[in-house]
């Protein structure tokens, strides 16, 4: 069985997340044959290019002639012209220097301060203007900031299918889809560990399942386990995947993994949440497993020259769970 374990955007641009390569590590240590995209640097890498912004500059110079035409119409539709206008004046000079820029900041030339700060602002000035046709929504190298709430299933089931707002969607029907297609996994695994990934996680499993990809689609991360009290209530957001894995996921993926092999029932599977038909089951949760336990994090496949750092960095996991896990502010428990 192949399994394909997708991190979105937007997390911080400057190191891989943990998530996916532990999930690889124990995989491939039980004999799976796993991809793991971490599409969050991706959209970075690919956006701060002078290739992408030169053809959305080509087009904001269409909207703008036919915004013109148009009067001045609502607040936003004012906001967004001056938001056009701002982008036409500056872009040019922007997408010239872009990836200079992203050199600046994989090299030891970050550490000249004159230079690592005009290739910083150029990066902000490039994500800004990377946004403009999707506004009010914005990327920015600390967040996502969507037209639409992320926490509300109305406005996530809105955003994934709207093309005016959603900085994502035609990003992943270009690139990642086509790719999914190609690789046919039997199992795609989205994680999402903050609010910021939301839109495009979303995104993500509605392209693949509106596309047809026969794929399994599971997600995992801490927002989905945030919500495992309010998923199995939201009946509609269950048109975008099949289930969802709370809290630690290396045993359960696994297990998930062996049940869709075997054809056999899903009720097996420690921490799934999953939909049956037309009704939405909960599986027991299972003690995570000691740190000590699991291998090493896998981060073969991951484009570690890519990110916008001038060394290399890695995170470490200290830990796994809590001992007590009762804690009133704590949202994974």
């Amino acid at each position: 069985m192949k399994v394909m374990l997708l991190f979105p955007p937007h997390w911080e641009p400057m190191m891989p997340h943990l998530a996916l390569p532990s999930l690889a590590a124990y995989l491939r240590s039980h004999g799976v044959e796993v991809i793991q995209r971490d599409l969050n640097i991706e959209v970075f890498d690919q956006v701060l290019s002078r290739e992408h912004l030169s053809v959305l500059l080509r087009q904001l110079r269409r909207a703008r002639r036919l915004a013109g035409h148009k009067g001045p119409g609502t607040p936003l539709m004012r906001a967004r012209v001056q938001a056009m206008d701002w982008a036409l004046e500056k872009g040019w000079g922007i997408a010239a220097d872009v990836d200079w820029a992203k050199g600046i900041m994989r090299s030891e030339c970050f550490f000249e301060p004159e230079l690592s700060l005009k290739a910083f602002f150029t990066l902000t000035d490039g994500l800004r203007l990377a946004s403009v046709p999707y506004f009010p929504s914005a990327l920015h190298l600390t967040g996502y900031d969507s037209a639409y709430p992320p926490d509300s299933s109305q406005a996530i089931l809105a955003a994934v299918r709207d093309r005016d707002f959603n900085l994502f969607r035609a990003l992943f029907e270009r690139t990642i889809l086509p790719q999914i297609r190609r690789e046919r996994p039997d199992l795609v695994g989205i994680s999402m560990t903050s609010a910021h990934q939301v839109i495009a996680g979303f995104t993500l499993a509605s392209l693949i399942k509106e596309a047809g990809i026969s794929a399994h689609v599971t997600l995992g991360g801490k927002m989905i386990t945030c919500w495992r009290d309010l998923l199995p209530r939201r009946e509609r957001l269950w048109e975008l995947f099949d289930s969802a894995i709370v809290f630690q996921g290396e045993v359960a993926l696994l297990r998930l993994v062996e049940v869709l092999e075997r054809g056999a029932d899903l009720a097996s599977v420690p921490n799934l949440i999953y939909r049956d038909g037309f009704r939405i089951r909960v599986n027991a949760p299972r003690p995570p497993e000691p740190a000590d336990a699991l291998p090493i994090p896998d981060f073969d496949g991951l484009p570690l020259d890519r990110y916008l750092a001038p060394l290399r960095v890695l995170p470490v996991a200290a830990s796994h769970g809590c001992y007590w896990g009762r804690c009133a502010f704590c949202n994974i428990g």
